[in-house]
């Protein structure tokens, strides 16, 4: 049976695609052709759990914030741009919603085909390098992860299962940018045009850790999970430390934004070795916790980065909340990137990964320079203006955990039934 909210979030998309189509017709409706996708993803609330709902809004949140972001650029898609944000948007929904693998799968493929399309926006030569660079290994990840997903999904022996669980893993870090897949990450988030780079760097890298966690949890049965749980902590140290020492040492401010993002992503993969752990033992407690890190960490993520790169385009923006901003990514309290830290490193001591909860502080502490040294250079003052008012909105968002986020932790915890599906 079809359950009801598979056919809003269809609405959604058929409001989204069909409704943007007429206004693409002239240059005077194109001024409008952000409404559509707005309605699409708002109606999306709808949800039918409550617990639902908050993750739901930070997604929808995020995606006011691009579209908003996208308003700033000169763009040749004007239009197109806005229902590209509502498709990876409802991709999103779907990727937690769904428990059918194929359309699991599908919203994986959703979340980064627009972005083969907005990563062009900018000036022509530059964006085409950077636009076959960044879709040439999007599709290989692709490839990697639905390879590995079928092969663990299929009746697999411990060493085919391996196998397909490194492949997944290997296509998920080359979809999101970590180490030791990183190689497009530095040169397409420097080269890019920053507006088009901060969606690549925060909506896209929600569905894949998303989808990647429940195939997981669904197939692994009677794995040994250190097994998994190993492989998964390998790829976050790598990624932590390339990305961290990477940021000391870069210069530009949007590629120190780069290697920061392959950290972060280090950040989460380390929460998906703690679910592995918690879900194998158990132990609701250790999942939940790491499912919370997780979300936290990539929403913490997706804001800070569209602040950042918002900032980076309008060239400085006010000190204060780039500041904010930066303190929130080291991890300090009672900031949003505070929560996530901590609860992924409480999951990872429930779930005997200690030994990786002391990396993932280590690195919090090598973060700290550069991200001084990015308020410092993007804190240039008060300008106004819309870039000022994206970047306050995101300094709201991250200062919303100042009251301690129960409202948020506490049903996310309560999501741990939407994380496997039906094979």
């Amino acid at each position: 049976m079809v359950s009801p909210y598979i056919y809003i979030i269809i609405a959604s998309l058929v409001i989204n695609v069909v409704g943007t189509a007429p206004m693409l017709l002239s240059e005077t409706s194109r001024r409008y052709s952000w409404i559509p996708p707005l309605v699409s993803i708002l109606i999306l609330l709808a949800a039918p759990n409550v617990y639902l709902i908050p993750f739901i809004a930070f997604t929808v949140t995020i995606g006011l914030l691009g579209i908003v972001t996208l308003m700033r650029v000169d763009s040749s898609i004007r239009g197109v741009d806005y229902m590209l944000i509502g498709i990876m948007i409802i991709a999103i929904v779907l990727a937690l919603y769904t428990s059918n693998l194929a359309l699991a799968l599908l919203s994986l493929v959703l979340i980064s085909a627009p972005t083969y399309l907005l990563i062009m926006i900018g000036e022509p030569r530059v964006s085409l390098e950077v636009g076959i660079k960044y879709v040439v290994n999007m599709i290989i990840a692709t490839v990697l992860f639905f390879v590995g997903a079928l092969i663990i999904a299929s009746t697999a022996t411990l060493p085919t299962y391996i196998l397909g669980f490194s492949l997944l893993i290997l296509g998920l870090s080359l979809e999101v940018g970590a180490a030791p897949m990183h190689e497009w990450v530095p040169d397409v988030f420097t080269a890019g045009n920053p507006v088009p780079v901060s969606i690549i760097a925060s909506i896209a890298k929600i569905a894949p850790f998303i989808v990647a966690l429940k195939v997981i949890l669904t197939t692994m049965g009677s794995i040994p999970p250190y097994y998994l749980a190993y492989i998964a902590g390998a790829v976050a140290t790598i990624s932590m430390f390339v990305g961290n020492i990477g940021a000391l040492t870069a210069k530009e401010d949007a590629r120190v934004l780069a290697y920061s993002s392959i950290a972060n992503m280090g950040y989460v993969m380390s929460a998906l070795a703690a679910a592995v752990m918690g879900y194998a033992m158990g132990s609701s407690t250790t999942l939940g916790l790491a499912l919370v890190g997780l979300l936290l960490q990539l929403f913490m993520n997706a804001v800070g980065k569209i602040g950042f790169f918002n900032s980076v385009f309008s060239r400085g923006n006010n000190a204060v909340s780039t500041w904010l901003i930066s303190l929130a990514f080291i991890g300090t309290p009672p900031l949003l990137g505070f929560w996530s830290k901590l609860y992924i490193i409480l999951a990872l001591v429930y779930g005997n990964l200690t030994w990786l909860a002391v990396i993932l502080v280590v690195n919090s502490v090598i973060s700290v320079p550069y991200y001084v040294r990015l308020a410092r250079s993007l804190g240039t003052g008060f300008k106004g203006g819309l870039a000022e008012g994206m970047v306050l909105a995101v300094t709201l968002i991250i200062l919303a955990t100042v009251v301690p986020p129960s409202w948020f932790i506490d049903p996310v915890m309560r999501l741990i039934g939407y994380l496997t599906l039906y094979l």
